[in-house]
Protein backbone atom coordinates (compact mmCIF):
# COMPACT_ATOMS: atom_id res chain seq x y z
CA UNK A 1 0.00 0.00 0.00
CA UNK A 2 1.47 3.02 -1.02
CA UNK A 3 2.31 5.82 1.64
CA UNK A 4 1.35 9.32 0.59
CA UNK A 5 2.95 12.45 1.89
CA UNK A 6 1.33 14.56 4.09
CA UNK A 7 0.82 18.66 2.78
CA UNK A 8 1.42 21.16 5.06
CA UNK A 9 -0.92 23.94 5.41
CA UNK A 10 1.22 26.82 7.02
CA UNK A 11 -2.48 28.77 7.10
CA UNK A 12 -3.68 26.01 9.24
CA UNK A 13 -0.60 26.88 12.06
CA UNK A 14 -1.92 28.25 14.54
CA UNK A 15 1.02 29.83 17.35
CA UNK A 16 -0.13 29.44 20.95
CA UNK A 17 -0.95 32.78 22.16
CA UNK A 18 1.05 32.03 25.45
CA UNK A 19 3.82 31.52 23.50
CA UNK A 20 3.85 34.58 21.02
CA UNK A 21 3.57 36.79 24.24
CA UNK A 22 6.38 34.78 26.01
CA UNK A 23 8.65 35.16 23.38
CA UNK A 24 7.74 38.99 22.80
CA UNK A 25 8.94 39.73 26.07
CA UNK A 26 11.96 37.73 25.99
CA UNK A 27 12.86 39.93 22.57
CA UNK A 28 12.00 42.44 24.39
CA UNK A 29 13.97 41.82 27.97
CA UNK A 30 16.94 41.11 25.66
CA UNK A 31 16.87 44.41 24.09
CA UNK A 32 15.94 46.29 27.38
CA UNK A 33 19.25 44.94 29.09
CA UNK A 34 21.49 46.05 25.92
CA UNK A 35 20.13 49.30 25.92
CA UNK A 36 20.73 49.21 29.78
CA UNK A 37 24.28 48.41 29.23
CA UNK A 38 24.99 50.93 26.62
CA UNK A 39 23.22 53.51 28.73
CA UNK A 40 24.98 53.06 31.97
CA UNK A 41 28.18 50.82 31.20
CA UNK A 42 29.26 52.95 28.48
CA UNK A 43 30.27 56.23 27.85
CA UNK A 44 29.07 56.01 23.85
CA UNK A 45 27.40 59.06 22.44
CA UNK A 46 23.86 56.38 22.22
CA UNK A 47 24.73 55.39 25.48
CA UNK A 48 24.43 59.13 26.39
CA UNK A 49 21.45 59.71 24.75
CA UNK A 50 20.21 56.42 26.49
CA UNK A 51 20.86 57.82 29.37
CA UNK A 52 19.03 61.15 29.26
CA UNK A 53 15.86 59.45 28.00
CA UNK A 54 16.06 56.81 30.82
CA UNK A 55 16.42 59.69 33.35
CA UNK A 56 13.43 60.99 32.46
CA UNK A 57 11.25 57.87 32.32
CA UNK A 58 12.83 55.80 34.82
CA UNK A 59 13.91 57.19 38.29
CA UNK A 60 17.73 55.56 38.02
CA UNK A 61 19.42 56.16 41.27
CA UNK A 62 22.73 57.61 41.97
CA UNK A 63 23.13 56.39 45.25
CA UNK A 64 21.61 53.99 47.44
CA UNK A 65 21.59 54.92 51.34
CA UNK A 66 21.15 51.80 53.78
CA UNK A 67 19.60 50.28 50.66
CA UNK A 68 16.08 51.87 50.62
CA UNK A 69 17.54 56.10 50.29
CA UNK A 70 17.90 57.24 47.20
CA UNK A 71 19.82 60.52 45.37
CA UNK A 72 18.44 60.02 41.94
CA UNK A 73 20.70 60.73 38.71
CA UNK A 74 18.27 63.13 37.33
CA UNK A 75 18.26 65.53 40.42
CA UNK A 76 22.58 65.09 40.03
CA UNK A 77 22.24 66.08 36.58
CA UNK A 78 19.39 69.28 37.38
CA UNK A 79 22.36 70.53 39.71
CA UNK A 80 24.90 69.92 37.39
CA UNK A 81 23.09 71.88 35.34
CA UNK A 82 22.73 74.83 37.41
CA UNK A 83 26.25 74.70 38.56
CA UNK A 84 26.78 75.14 34.61
CA UNK A 85 24.33 78.20 34.65
CA UNK A 86 25.62 79.54 37.64
CA UNK A 87 29.55 80.13 36.02
CA UNK A 88 28.20 80.65 32.62
CA UNK A 89 26.41 84.06 34.22
CA UNK A 90 29.10 85.33 36.29
CA UNK A 91 31.63 87.99 35.65
CA UNK A 92 34.79 86.72 36.64
CA UNK A 93 36.66 88.77 34.32
CA UNK A 94 37.18 91.46 37.06
CA UNK A 95 38.49 88.94 39.38
CA UNK A 96 41.41 87.11 37.05
CA UNK A 97 39.47 83.78 37.62
CA UNK A 98 38.11 81.70 34.20
CA UNK A 99 36.08 79.05 33.72
CA UNK A 100 36.08 77.38 30.38
CA UNK A 101 34.19 73.83 30.62
CA UNK A 102 34.39 73.70 26.46
CA UNK A 103 38.29 72.74 26.33
CA UNK A 104 38.86 68.18 26.56
CA UNK A 105 40.12 69.76 30.21
CA UNK A 106 37.46 71.96 31.11
CA UNK A 107 34.99 68.78 30.54
CA UNK A 108 37.30 66.74 32.83
CA UNK A 109 36.90 69.58 35.26
CA UNK A 110 33.08 69.59 35.04
CA UNK A 111 32.96 65.93 36.04
CA UNK A 112 34.82 67.06 39.08
CA UNK A 113 32.00 69.29 39.79
CA UNK A 114 29.53 66.56 39.42
CA UNK A 115 31.55 64.70 41.83
CA UNK A 116 31.69 67.23 44.28
CA UNK A 117 27.88 67.28 43.71
CA UNK A 118 26.88 63.65 44.56
CA UNK A 119 29.72 64.12 47.41
CA UNK A 120 27.22 67.03 48.57
CA UNK A 121 23.89 65.40 47.99
CA UNK A 122 25.05 62.09 49.67
CA UNK A 123 26.24 64.06 53.08
CA UNK A 124 22.51 65.85 52.98
CA UNK A 125 20.91 62.31 52.50
CA UNK A 126 23.10 60.98 55.02
CA UNK A 127 22.40 63.81 57.59
CA UNK A 128 18.62 63.59 56.73
CA UNK A 129 18.47 59.76 57.93
CA UNK A 130 20.50 60.90 61.04
CA UNK A 131 18.17 63.71 61.98
CA UNK A 132 15.18 61.15 61.48
CA UNK A 133 16.67 58.90 63.20
CA UNK A 134 17.19 60.66 66.27
CA UNK A 135 13.66 62.49 66.41
CA UNK A 136 14.12 65.68 64.02
CA UNK A 137 11.28 65.67 61.90
CA UNK A 138 11.13 68.90 59.83
CA UNK A 139 7.80 70.72 58.89
CA UNK A 140 7.28 72.31 56.15
CA UNK A 141 6.72 75.91 58.29
CA UNK A 142 10.44 75.41 59.88
CA UNK A 143 11.54 76.10 56.11
CA UNK A 144 9.47 78.59 55.38
CA UNK A 145 11.10 80.71 58.59
CA UNK A 146 14.38 80.49 57.23
CA UNK A 147 13.36 81.14 53.81
CA UNK A 148 11.66 84.26 55.13
CA UNK A 149 14.94 84.95 56.94
CA UNK A 150 16.85 84.54 54.17
CA UNK A 151 14.54 87.29 52.08
CA UNK A 152 14.68 89.68 54.68
CA UNK A 153 18.68 89.24 54.32
CA UNK A 154 18.53 89.05 50.50
CA UNK A 155 16.05 91.33 49.29
CA UNK A 156 12.31 91.33 48.20
CA UNK A 157 11.11 88.02 46.98
CA UNK A 158 10.86 88.93 43.90
CA UNK A 159 14.25 90.31 43.20
CA UNK A 160 15.24 87.01 45.00
CA UNK A 161 13.24 85.18 42.70
CA UNK A 162 14.62 86.90 39.97
CA UNK A 163 18.36 85.90 41.03
CA UNK A 164 18.08 82.31 41.20
CA UNK A 165 16.24 82.13 38.40
CA UNK A 166 18.83 84.26 36.21
CA UNK A 167 21.78 82.22 38.56
CA UNK A 168 20.84 78.93 38.73
CA UNK A 169 18.01 78.30 36.87
CA UNK A 170 15.61 77.74 39.87
CA UNK A 171 12.33 78.80 41.62
CA UNK A 172 11.95 78.76 45.10
CA UNK A 173 10.36 75.66 45.69
CA UNK A 174 14.02 74.68 44.19
CA UNK A 175 15.79 76.80 46.31
CA UNK A 176 13.97 75.53 49.35
CA UNK A 177 14.67 71.73 48.53
CA UNK A 178 18.19 72.17 47.51
CA UNK A 179 19.78 74.69 50.33
CA UNK A 180 16.75 75.09 52.77
CA UNK A 181 16.13 71.78 53.87
CA UNK A 182 19.67 69.73 54.12
CA UNK A 183 20.73 73.29 55.97
CA UNK A 184 17.23 72.92 58.24
CA UNK A 185 18.04 68.99 59.08
CA UNK A 186 22.12 69.79 59.35
CA UNK A 187 21.45 72.58 62.39
CA UNK A 188 18.88 69.85 64.31
CA UNK A 189 21.42 66.88 63.64
CA UNK A 190 24.11 69.84 64.80
CA UNK A 191 22.60 70.43 67.99
CA UNK A 192 21.45 66.85 68.67
CA UNK A 193 25.30 66.11 68.45
CA UNK A 194 26.54 69.54 70.86
CA UNK A 195 24.13 67.92 73.47
CA UNK A 196 24.89 64.26 73.27
CA UNK A 197 28.41 63.51 71.62
CA UNK A 198 30.59 66.39 72.21
CA UNK A 199 33.56 66.16 74.27
CA UNK A 200 33.50 69.99 75.14
CA UNK A 201 33.28 69.93 78.54
CA UNK A 202 37.06 67.89 78.86
CA UNK A 203 38.29 70.80 76.51
CA UNK A 204 37.44 73.46 78.09
CA UNK A 205 38.42 72.45 81.33
CA UNK A 206 42.19 71.76 80.16
CA UNK A 207 42.11 75.23 78.03
CA UNK A 208 41.17 76.74 81.18
CA UNK A 209 43.95 74.73 83.31
CA UNK A 210 46.36 76.12 80.29
CA UNK A 211 45.01 79.94 81.32
CA UNK A 212 45.72 79.82 84.89
CA UNK A 213 49.03 78.40 84.30
CA UNK A 214 49.34 81.29 82.04
CA UNK A 215 48.16 83.60 84.69
CA UNK A 216 50.47 82.21 87.32
CA UNK A 217 53.32 83.24 85.09
CA UNK A 218 54.58 80.22 83.29
CA UNK A 219 55.91 80.32 79.84
CA UNK A 220 53.70 81.15 76.81
CA UNK A 221 55.71 78.35 74.58
CA UNK A 222 56.02 75.51 77.30
CA UNK A 223 52.24 76.03 78.42
CA UNK A 224 51.53 75.50 74.47
CA UNK A 225 53.73 72.78 74.49
CA UNK A 226 51.93 70.78 77.61
CA UNK A 227 48.46 71.62 76.41
CA UNK A 228 48.11 72.51 73.02
CA UNK A 229 46.80 70.13 69.70
CA UNK A 230 47.67 72.86 67.52
CA UNK A 231 50.46 72.56 64.59
CA UNK A 232 52.12 75.35 66.24
CA UNK A 233 52.75 73.82 69.66
CA UNK A 234 55.93 72.48 67.91
CA UNK A 235 56.98 76.54 67.50
CA UNK A 236 55.90 77.50 70.79
CA UNK A 237 52.35 78.48 69.92
CA UNK A 238 53.64 80.71 67.13
CA UNK A 239 51.02 81.39 64.56
CA UNK A 240 52.74 84.44 62.89
CA UNK A 241 50.89 87.13 60.58
CA UNK A 242 47.62 86.85 59.67
CA UNK A 243 44.85 87.98 58.05
CA UNK A 244 40.95 88.13 58.97
CA UNK A 245 40.25 85.77 55.82
CA UNK A 246 42.39 83.33 57.25
CA UNK A 247 41.04 82.79 60.24
CA UNK A 248 38.07 80.73 61.75
CA UNK A 249 34.49 82.93 61.79
CA UNK A 250 34.29 83.12 65.54
CA UNK A 251 38.18 84.08 65.80
CA UNK A 252 37.46 86.98 63.16
CA UNK A 253 34.99 88.33 64.94
CA UNK A 254 36.52 88.25 68.33
CA UNK A 255 39.86 89.11 66.99
CA UNK A 256 38.57 92.12 64.14
CA UNK A 257 35.39 93.02 65.81
CA UNK A 258 36.10 96.64 66.58
CA UNK A 259 36.21 96.35 70.08
CA UNK A 260 40.36 95.45 71.78
CA UNK A 261 40.94 92.33 72.05
CA UNK A 262 42.16 90.93 75.53
CA UNK A 263 45.26 88.70 75.81
CA UNK A 264 45.11 85.46 77.19
CA UNK A 265 41.06 85.23 76.36
CA UNK A 266 39.35 81.90 75.52
CA UNK A 267 37.43 81.68 72.74
CA UNK A 268 35.16 78.71 71.78
CA UNK A 269 34.74 77.56 67.83
CA UNK A 270 33.42 74.55 66.11
CA UNK A 271 36.67 72.77 66.37
CA UNK A 272 37.76 73.56 69.67
CA UNK A 273 38.85 76.26 72.39
CA UNK A 274 41.52 78.90 71.65
CA UNK A 275 43.69 80.59 73.80
CA UNK A 276 45.32 83.63 72.14
CA UNK A 277 47.52 86.55 72.75
CA UNK A 278 48.10 89.19 70.34
CA UNK A 279 51.86 89.94 69.94
CA UNK A 280 52.02 92.89 67.08
CA UNK A 281 49.56 94.30 64.82
CA UNK A 282 50.39 96.27 61.41
CA UNK A 283 48.50 97.11 58.05
CA UNK A 284 49.88 95.41 55.06
CA UNK A 285 48.40 96.63 51.43
CA UNK A 286 45.56 98.59 53.48
CA UNK A 287 44.37 94.99 55.22
CA UNK A 288 44.79 94.91 59.30
CA UNK A 289 47.05 91.92 59.88
CA UNK A 290 48.01 90.10 63.71
CA UNK A 291 51.07 88.66 64.62
CA UNK A 292 49.53 85.81 66.95
CA UNK A 293 50.06 83.09 69.23
CA UNK A 294 47.66 80.54 70.28
CA UNK A 295 47.16 77.33 72.54
CA UNK A 296 44.61 75.01 70.92
CA UNK A 297 42.58 72.50 72.76
CA UNK A 298 40.42 70.31 70.36
CA UNK A 299 37.27 68.97 70.70
CA UNK A 300 35.45 66.54 68.87
CA UNK A 301 33.99 68.04 65.90
CA UNK A 302 30.66 67.12 64.32
CA UNK A 303 32.26 67.17 60.66
CA UNK A 304 34.39 64.19 62.44
CA UNK A 305 31.37 62.67 64.10
CA UNK A 306 29.77 62.78 60.96
CA UNK A 307 32.32 61.09 59.08
CA UNK A 308 32.33 58.14 61.37
CA UNK A 309 28.22 57.96 61.26
CA UNK A 310 28.87 57.90 57.11
CA UNK A 311 31.37 54.72 57.28
CA UNK A 312 28.74 53.03 59.11
CA UNK A 313 26.47 53.56 56.37
CA UNK A 314 25.64 51.21 53.13
CA UNK A 315 26.26 53.46 50.19
CA UNK A 316 26.31 52.07 46.94
CA UNK A 317 27.12 54.47 43.82
CA UNK A 318 25.37 51.93 41.05
CA UNK A 319 26.42 53.72 37.78
CA UNK A 320 29.81 53.64 35.56
CA UNK A 321 31.08 56.82 36.98
CA UNK A 322 31.74 56.95 40.25
CA UNK A 323 32.64 54.60 43.15
CA UNK A 324 32.52 55.03 46.76
CA UNK A 325 35.49 54.78 49.48
CA UNK A 326 34.12 53.52 52.32
CA UNK A 327 37.52 53.92 54.47
CA UNK A 328 37.56 57.51 53.82
CA UNK A 329 34.18 58.18 53.25
CA UNK A 330 34.17 59.65 49.39
CA UNK A 331 32.99 59.54 46.21
CA UNK A 332 35.94 58.67 43.85
CA UNK A 333 35.80 57.97 40.39
CA UNK A 334 36.41 55.02 39.05
CA UNK A 335 38.59 56.26 36.31
CA UNK A 336 41.87 56.37 37.54
CA UNK A 337 43.39 58.63 35.32
CA UNK A 338 40.45 61.35 36.12
CA UNK A 339 41.56 61.16 40.40
CA UNK A 340 45.24 61.91 39.22
CA UNK A 341 44.03 65.13 37.03
CA UNK A 342 41.63 66.15 39.62
CA UNK A 343 44.87 65.97 42.58
CA UNK A 344 46.65 67.76 39.78
CA UNK A 345 43.66 70.44 38.93
CA UNK A 346 43.48 70.82 42.79
CA UNK A 347 47.39 71.15 43.71
CA UNK A 348 47.04 73.73 40.50
CA UNK A 349 43.58 75.52 41.79
CA UNK A 350 44.99 79.05 41.57
CA UNK A 351 42.84 81.57 39.22
CA UNK A 352 40.40 78.50 38.35
CA UNK A 353 37.03 78.88 39.73
CA UNK A 354 35.41 75.72 39.15
CA UNK A 355 37.87 74.55 41.41
CA UNK A 356 38.37 77.45 44.00
CA UNK A 357 34.53 77.65 44.63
Amino acid sequence: MKKHKKIIDFDEIVIKPKVLILGSLIVLAVFLLLAIFLAYGTKTSAGIRLKGVFAKVIPAPAAIINYRHVVLSSELEKNLASVQQFYATQDLSQTGLRVDFSTPDGQKRLEIKKKDLLQKMVEDKAIEILAGERGSNITTSQVDQVVNKKLQEFGTLDKVKQDLLISYGWTIEDFKKEVVLPSVYKDALTAYFNEHNSNAAQAKELINKAKAELVSGKDFAQVANDYSNGSSKANGGQLGWVKKSQLLPELQGALFGGSKFQNDSVIESSIGFHLLEVENQKKENGEDMLQLRQIFVAKTSFADWLALQMKKMSIILPGSEFVWNKEDGLVEFRDKSLNEFEKKARADAQGDASILF
